[in-house]
Parts: C-alpha cells; sequence; structure tokens
C-alpha cells in the first residue's frame, strides 16, 4: 500500500513539474507582421548550446541594417535566382527592434524572430559568439528549409548564398563537418574598429569635411536642417512607397500618412 503510494505521489510530482515547464513561455514582442522573442540556446541544437555567447551585442542600428541588406538566398529551382531575403522595407521595420534586442538579449539566450512577407513567413535565430555575428533561418518567404533541392510536389527549396566576409557554419556529422546552407556567420570587428571605419568611410566619401563636422557635437540646428543636396536614402524609401500606391498595394490614405512620416522624420 505504502509502495503504491509512493508510485503515485512520483506521478503526480513529475506531472507537476513536467506541466508547469510546458506553461513557461518565452517573452515575446509582437507588432504588426513581426514577431521577437528571447529562448534559451539550450532549446537549440547542441552546436548552438555548446557556443559562448557574446550578449548583450554592442551593436548599432546601421551595422544591423548592414547585416540585413547583405543576407543573400537562391531557390534551388530551374529558374532560381539570387535573392535578398530582405527587402528595404523589411529593413525599414525591423531593423530598429532587432538592434534594440541585440543590445538587451541576456547572456544564455538567442533571439528568435517571424516577419510575415506576402510570400509567407520569414524565421529564424540571431546570436553573436566571441567573434561572429549568425543569422540562421528556419524559412524564407514562407519556404521551410530542408537541405534538399526538391521537397515534394510544386515545392522547391533553397540555401543561403555567402557574400563577402560570410560563411556557412558546419556542424560535425558522422561522416565529417557538414555545412548548413540555412545559417551563415559573419566577422564582427570590435567597436573601436567599427567607429574608426566608419570616420574614415564619412571622411573618405568627403574630403572637404572636417572633423567638427563628423563629430556628434555639431549643432542640432546644423545637422537636421534641410541640406540643398538630396538625401539618397529618403528618396529612396519615397519612391518605394509611391510604388507601392501606384500598384494599389496601400490606398490613398494610408500613401499621405505614410509619406508624412517620412518627411517628418527626416526634416
Amino acid at each position: 500500500m505504502r509502495h503504491h503510494l509512493y508510485q503515485t505521489f512520483i506521478l503526480i510530482l513529475v506531472s507537476g513539474l513536467i506541466s508547469g515547464c510546458a506553461s513557461t513561455k518565452e517573452k515575446k514582442l509582437q507588432t504588426k507582421g513581426f514577431t521577437l522573442s528571447y529562448k534559451n540556446k539550450s532549446s537549440a541544437d547542441s552546436t548552438v548550446s555548446k557556443m559562448q555567447l557574446n550578449h548583450p551585442l554592442k551593436v548599432s542600428e546601421a551595422e544591423v541594417r548592414n547585416y540585413l541588406k547583405s543576407l543573400v538566398f537562391e531557390e534551388l529551382s530551374l529558374f532560381g535566382k539570387q535573392k535578398p531575403v530582405f527587402l528595404s522595407h523589411d529593413i525599414d521595420r525591423i531593423g530598429r527592434l532587432l538592434t534594440k534586442a541585440l543590445r538587451r538579449v541576456p547572456s544564455r539566450k538567442i533571439i528568435h524572430y517571424e516577419l510575415e512577407t506576402p510570400r509567407g513567413a520569414t524565421s529564424g535565430d540571431i546570436f553573436a559568439s566571441k567573434k561572429h555575428i549568425h543569422w540562421r533561418f528556419d524559412s524564407i518567404k514562407g519556404m521551410g528549409f530542408t537541405g534538399r533541392a526538391k521537397t515534394g510536389w510544386g515545392h522547391v527549396n533553397w540555401r543561403m548564398v555567402p557574400q563577402s566576409g560570410q560563411k556557412y557554419q558546419a556542424v560535425q556529422k558522422l561522416l565529417g563537418d557538414q555545412a548548413q546552407e540555412n545559417w551563415i556567420f559573419a566577422e564582427l570587428q570590435p567597436s573601436s574598429k567599427r567607429q574608426k571605419n566608419a570616420g574614415q568611410k564619412n571622411l573618405r566619401s568627403d574630403p572637404s569635411r572636417n572633423r567638427a563636422t563628423v563629430s556628434s557635437s555639431e549643432p542640432a540646428d546644423n545637422r537636421h536642417s534641410p541640406s540643398k543636396n538630396s538625401n539618397p536614402d529618403l528618396e529612396e524609401k519615397l519612391e518605394f512607397l509611391r510604388d507601392l500606391h501606384e500598384k494599389e498595394l496601400i490606398d490613398e490614405k494610408e500613401y499621405d500618412q505614410k509619406k508624412k512620416e517620412l518627411l517628418d522624420s527626416y526634416l
């Protein structure tokens, strides 16, 4: 009898622990069409769980946007072409939020995200090791990754295409290391080096500028006053907005509202 009661008690205790763990949810940030969450690195595969993560990561929004722009994939089909994973308007939507997430992610967690696109969800994990930032994709524009060219009736698969400074992550298998074609990493530069390079780039692009012009101590009126020269970034965004409107993907009211928001943010 006692033995039976002891077994019953153990079963209840274990059931409680399991249900308690199952009810523990990762915190999520949800905006229209975009979801961010932190998850324990132990919930990922063994390669990630063994990594020494460099979190939180000191990174600027400009750097995150450049990382996003550099990510390219190709569909493994007869007419498959190389395409950017994130379009300009996607980067505008998620760049700032991803930057904040990287700056705040706890040391033993990784970032998971899901972005809704017209063709389906683009989702995956982002994390930084000691010297690299990693982008591992579960799906791109509604296409899940299987690692094979053909996935069934009417479906194609894809792979990432490493650009300059990028490599596939290799995972140890029974027959040796195997490149993970849905997992790209790129080298991180020390913050001081990034800032130095950025300053040198600005000076090279406009030799007439002096240090006072580059410095953030420049009077606010001069930094934000409308320039005689056009702003390429603003023009690109306005052009994209006009294109959406012309294709009737947004109505007149939404077009006017977004245009006003863009102009207000730059002027």
